[in-house]
């Protein structure tokens, strides 16, 4: 039972099923039970994400839009060792209070919100979330900035396809996301994708880095895929010198990036 793997009592965890608020500390015992991250499971319950659960450091991620094309094209062995050395880095103390771009409100734009704080805040995104959603989609869900932003405040239908390609990104199973919203899977599901699922993986472990040390992340990554021919690279999307001309760096609406 759920209430024994989080080891919680029962009558508090029936409590919410019948609608009671979840305290902070019972959805902090529940995450681990549902394998969620916490932060995530927060937001799915409609609360603020306490500053202890929070990205370290918001500027860390401008460099976002650099980290994920590099590492998407390094093979597995070098994606684990990335990984690993983020792990291995540090932990440095809080400055200040992370102080997100923008957090949606569910009440008014749906589990589109949801899905915006998740992606856009918890894992520090922001205007980044469009490079991150085209390279670990391989290029399937390819839209501007504007358009995931409109996602979250549920000015624009978050479709079966692309509720498939972010719960790749956010690395929560799309079959877990659809029994969330009601939204039904697409016939053909995206194809398993480890560089997309060890770049999910990276995200998650990047937010509690600075800026400084995601600048030394991002050095290594970039020397790492410098080492690899484009001819040798199996990917739709990626980092080429075209691509620091992509409509989808700095320019939200521009390109081929669809609406």
């Amino acid at each position: 039972m759920l209430s024994q793997a989080a080891e919680v009592p029962e009558d508090e965890l029936q409590g919410v099923i019948d609608g009671c608020h979840p305290s902070p500390t019972l959805l902090q015992a529940l995450a681990p039970a549902l394998d969620l991250h916490a932060a995530d499971l927060f937001v799915m319950a409609g609360q603020p994400v306490p500053d202890e659960l929070a990205p370290l450091d918001a500027s860390a991620g401008q460099q976002l839009d650099h980290l994920v094309p590099d590492v998407i094209c390094l093979p597995a062995e070098q994606r684990s060792w990335m990984l690993q050395m983020v792990r291995d880095l540090p932990q440095e103390p809080r400055g200040e209070a992370y102080a997100g771009w923008r957090v949606y409100d569910p009440t008014e734009a749906g589990f589109g919100a949801v899905i915006g704080n998740m992606l856009l805040t918890n894992r520090n995104l922001a205007g980044r979330a469009a490079v991150a959603l085209a390279c670990c989609s391989n290029g399937r869900m390819y839209v501007s900035s504007s358009t995931v932003f409109r996602i979250a405040a549920g000015k624009t239908e978050l479709t079966p396809d692309r509720l498939a390609n972010l719960a790749t990104l956010i690395d929560i199973p799309a079959g877990d996301l659809a029994a969330l919203t009601g939204i039904a899977l697409p016939d053909q599901q995206p194809p398993d994708d480890p560089a997309a699922a060890d770049v999910a993986a990276l995200l998650w472990e990047v937010r509690r880095l600075s800026a400084a040390q995601m600048r030394l992340v991002c050095e290594q990554a970039r020397d790492l895929r410098r080492e690899i021919p484009d001819d040798a690279i199996d990917r739709k999307f990626y980092a080429t010198g075209s691509y620091l001309h992509s409509p989808l760096r700095g320019q939200p609406d521009g390109g081929r990036a669809q609406p």
